[in-house]
């Protein structure tokens, strides 16, 4: 039986080795790529055409929703198994209407990554379930790592969520007690971090990092 052929993306370079460790010995499944960023991803499925990716959400270049979106337009054949550190329930709601095929936090057992792989290859979808789902709090491994990767600080944060509520500049100053001064250089101070250019930018950020 000819194995079915899978592209690891992550930035993470242990994390994929991680992967191909878990699926070395399983003679159904071959590694054909690994991809670092979205731009590296789209190029090998593009040569390589595999039966699955496994998805990190968070990488350079376009990000893992981005993917996603590209991989189920140009390749709607290809199964897409997301592989996240966060659980929010919205992330999760967002990632099944985008189509892909299945869902699994990163804390998973190499079991748990091996059959949820076995179920999209033979056609099925795996997700948690609801119960099992749970937003990062603040005080997290997970979010130190997403300041830590997007150089932002707490505060900056908080202001990003305040701006996604559509709160003006002055209602900021008014929640945070920051003069207005303050808050429009966080403002600037952000989407300049983010390479942003407006509003909206911001918005789809904050939506697909699950800090809303």
């Amino acid at each position: 039986m000819t194995p079915s052929r899978i592209i690891l993306a992550d930035d993470h370079q242990f994390m994929l080795e991680g992967v191909q460790s878990i699926l070395k010995d399983d003679a159904s499944l071959e590694i054909v790529a690994t991809a670092h960023n979205g731009h590296q991803l789209m190029d090998a499925v593009a040569q390589e055409r595999p039966d699955l990716v496994v998805l990190d959400l968070n990488m350079p270049g376009y990000d893992g929703l981005q993917c996603l979106e590209k991989i189920k337009q140009q390749f709607p054949r290809v199964k897409v198994l997301v592989l996240s550190n966060y659980s929010q329930p919205d992330l999760v709601g967002t990632v099944k209407k985008m189509q892909a095929d299945g869902y699994l936090v990163k804390n998973s057992t190499a079991a748990e990554l091996r059959d949820a792989i076995s179920m999209l290859l033979s056609g099925e979808t795996h997700f948690p379930a609801t119960e099992e789902l749970k937003p990062v709090s603040e005080d997290s491994y997970f979010f130190d790592e997403f300041l830590k990767k997007y150089q932002l600080t707490k505060r900056e944060v908080e202001v990003i969520r305040l701006v996604c509520r559509e709160m003006s500049t002055k209602e900021i100053a008014a929640e945070l007690f920051l003069s207005e001064l303050t808050v429009n250089t966080h403002r600037r101070n952000i989407l300049k971090k983010l390479s942003l250019k407006n509003v909206a930018g911001l918005v789809n950020f904050a939506k697909q990092n699950q800090i809303l």
